[in-house]
Order: C-alpha cells, then sequence, then structure tokens
C-alpha cells in the first residue's frame, strides 16, 4: 500500500533558487525529490542538466516541447538538458529526480525518451536521497570528509550507470498543442481515457463544428482524432500493465466492451499482446 504523499507543491516549483541549485551542483548525479498534488500544475521550466524522473507513488504527465509522456513508477521520461517541460500530476504525487552533469548526458538520447525504472534503480536514487547520502556530497564538502565524498561519487556513478542501461519505450508520448480551442479537448481526453464519445460531441463541448475541430486535429498533431485518442489509450494501458493491474480490468477502465476487442486493437498497434507486456515489465 503506498504511504500518503507529502504536499509540497513548492518543491518542484521553478522557483530561482532551485534552478541555481540543479544548474550549479557539482555532483555527477544529483538526486532530489519532489512533492506534487492532483490538479497542481507547476509552470513551464528548463535546466542545463539531463533529467530522469519518475514517480515513487502516483503518477504524472511530462509536457516537453509540444510532446505530453506519461510516467509510473516502472516508466521514467529523460528529458534532454535544455529542452522546456512543465510536469502535471494526476494524483498526490512524490517524484524522484536525476540531475545528470553534461559529461554524462552526452552519453543519453538527444531527445525526450521514456525509460524503465528497474527496481534497483529505484532503490539507489532512494538512498541517494536520503539524509545520509546527500550531505556526504561533492557539494557539501565542509561537512564531509574525503571518504564520505568518495562514497557519493561511487553512487552517483552507479546510478549514472543504471540509467544510461534503462531500456527506452519508443512511441510512448502524444503531440499536444497550445492552440485554445484544441487544448482543452486534449486534456479532458488525456484524463479520461476511457470517454467514448464521438468527434461531434467534443466539438459541441469546444463550441466548433465537427470539421474545424477535425481539421485542428491533423494540423495540430498530424492524426485523427480517433487516431489520437487510441495513441493516448495505449499509452495508459502499457502504464497500468507495467504496474502489474490485470488486462480485464484495464481493458474495461479505458472503455473497451471486451478483453478480446482491447486485446485485438493492442496486438495491431504495439505488435504485442497486453499479457506479454504486463509479464515481461514484471519480470523485469
Amino acid at each position: 500500500m503506498p504511504r500518503p504523499v507529502a504536499k509540497r507543491t513548492a518543491s518542484l516549483l521553478p522557483n530561482p533558487s532551485r534552478l541555481r541549485e540543479i544548474d550549479g551542483s557539482a555532483d555527477l548525479v544529483l538526486m532530489k525529490p519532489s512533492y506534487l498534488g492532483g490538479g497542481d500544475c507547476p509552470g513551464a521550466h528548463r535546466h542545463a542538466r539531463g533529467q530522469f524522473l519518475f514517480p515513487r507513488h502516483g503518477r504524472f504527465r511530462v509536457c516537453i516541447e509540444g510532446q505530453s509522456w506519461l510516467a509510473s513508477s516502472s516508466q521514467a521520461v529523460w528529458i534532454p538538458a535544455g529542452a522546456l517541460h512543465c510536469v502535471r500530476p494526476l494524483e498526490d504525487t512524490e517524484i524522484h529526480n536525476a540531475y545528470l552533469c553534461p559529461d554524462i548526458c552526452r552519453t543519453l538520447p538527444g531527445e525526450p525518451t521514456a525509460m524503465g525504472v528497474s527496481p534497483l534503480l529505484a532503490e539507489l536514487i532512494a538512498f541517494g536521497l536520503t539524509p545520509a547520502a546527500c550531505c556526504r556530497g561533492p557539494d557539501c564538502g565542509r561537512v564531509a570528509n574525503d571518504q564520505g565524498a568518495a562514497e557519493a561519487r561511487r553512487l552517483q556513478q552507479v546510478v549514472a550507470d543504471q540509467i544510461r542501461r534503462a531500456g527506452d519505450r519508443p512511441g510512448l508520448h502524444v503531440p499536444t498543442s497550445e492552440d485554445a480551442r484544441l487544448a482543452p479537448v486534449l486534456r479532458r481526453v488525456m484524463d479520461n481515457p476511457a470517454d467514448n464519445r464521438p468527434l461531434e460531441d467534443w466539438a459541441e463541448t469546444a463550441h466548433l463544428s465537427s470539421r474545424t475541430l477535425s481539421r485542428l486535429f491533423l494540423r495540430e498533431t498530424g492524426m485523427t482524432f480517433g487516431q489520437w485518442r487510441q495513441r493516448v489509450r495505449i499509452i495508459e494501458a502499457i502504464s497500468r500493465l507495467g504496474e502489474g493491474q490485470p488486462v480485464l480490468t484495464v481493458a474495461l477502465d479505458l472503455g473497451y466492451a471486451s478483453q478480446s476487442a482491447f486485446t485485438a486493437m493492442f496486438r495491431k498497434m504495439t505488435g504485442r499482446t497486453p499479457s506479454e507486456i504486463r509479464a515481461r515489465r514484471r519480470g523485469a
């Protein structure tokens, strides 16, 4: 049972002092926690370091330069240095962040990527956030002895190695839009992928004609409404299956009439069955 998450939203807001601490750190890998309450929406910001982040508890989406990525306890998001991004929690969330120095970033993807989180990597970062580990880092040289600093550096090197080895999850993102007419529709569909209302109903909700909304989807996302919603559902399904949820539960929660209909769609889109994804993630 996940423990309650303390709602301390200020820790992830893009305040200047936090950004300076991250970008000015001498650590190879700076590990910091963040806390967000469901519905919070911190502003967009960027870092001089690459960022590897995932929820220790809860789930969130990351919007990175026009793309939306879904994160869960088994799936992290890699944000390259300098990429403008914002985090939107889907519920009360505790986020574990690892900010990597430029030398390490050169060995990692140059574009946003969904990456796996192994149990070992999750526990290494969790330990790196403890006071005992934090006070031994190079940035705390006034109180740390040489042995403590060396231990902290070794921990950071192992975390960096594990992040390099984290398998990427290609295609687990959807295009977003800043168009004032389309953006509210995108957000509502992502918040409730099981909503089966047709394009015509969404157009009425947005006070648009169905033809106008259809053109907006193609122009802003490069997909039809049906294709875009199906991608959203696939991403949601993979995230839930990775957490070990039963295939039938995922199928019904996402608006499918049966497990067989969901399985057929999933295999068509990914080349695998939901059970294979669930088994592979649990085995990993």
